[in-house]
């Protein structure tokens, strides 16, 4: 156990299932190693990578796994797990995979080439960038070239098949691109229904 994740209300179970990949500093701080870059956690900060690698946790044998949690930092992972432990009990067939703040075209070409036959799920944040990251997950595991650009008068611009979809930043999401745009993509996403990420509320709940 340790004394910081007790604190943030992490359940024991959920702690001994993410014991083998994080370690400790020598003030005690959570670190999550993304290959070369890490994710840092202390009380008084929360540092997440801008980075091509990955953070890994769970079923490492990939033949096994029957679903892939994606989100953008470890934390993340960790708070959607000790939320979400009742509806799966079975754990010894997740991954969850964590890209740090941002995704890269490199992330995004592993990602399509060796998730594109697993059941996927998303916990990206519910701002703008959160969704946009679901997007282009969802359109990299199908293997569906899809560009997004920020334009002008607070609008979301999306070039998919040859057509352009515009859409308010507001108004945006996977769920509105898939009914305008005629496609199902297969992949869930979970979000909080109030705070930002499932680590904010996290943080909210055990009073941080």
């Amino acid at each position: 156990m340790h004394p910081y994740l007790t604190r943030l209300g992490i359940r024991s179970e959920v702690q001994r299932f993410f014991r083998p990949f994080y370690t400790s500093d020598a003030l005690g701080n959570l670190v999550f190693a993304y290959g070369e870059a890490a994710e840092h956690f202390g009380f008084a900060f929360h540092k997440v990578p801008v980075t091509d690698g990955f953070w890994f946790a769970g079923n490492l044998a990939f033949s096994q796994v029957r679903l892939v949690i994606l989100s953008a930092s470890a934390l993340d992972a960790v708070s959607w797990l000790n939320k979400k432990l009742p509806a799966f009990p079975q754990t010894e067939n997740l991954l969850f995979v964590a890209l740090g703040a941002g995704i890269s075209d490199a992330q995004l070409l592993w990602i399509g080439t060796n998730f594109a036959n697993k059941q996927v799920r998303l916990l990206f944040g519910r701002d703008l960038l959160g969704r946009i990251a679901d997007l282009k997950l969802a359109a990299a595991i199908k293997g569906w070239p899809l560009s997004v650009y920020l334009g002008q008068r607070d609008q979301l611009i999306i070039y998919f098949r040859n057509r352009h979809f515009v859409f308010r930043r507001e108004q945006f999401s996977l769920a509105a691109f898939e009914r305008v745009a005629g496609v199902r993509f297969g992949v869930a996403t979970d979000k909080p229904k109030v705070y930002p990420t499932f680590f904010d509320e996290l943080k909210a709940e055990a009073g941080l």
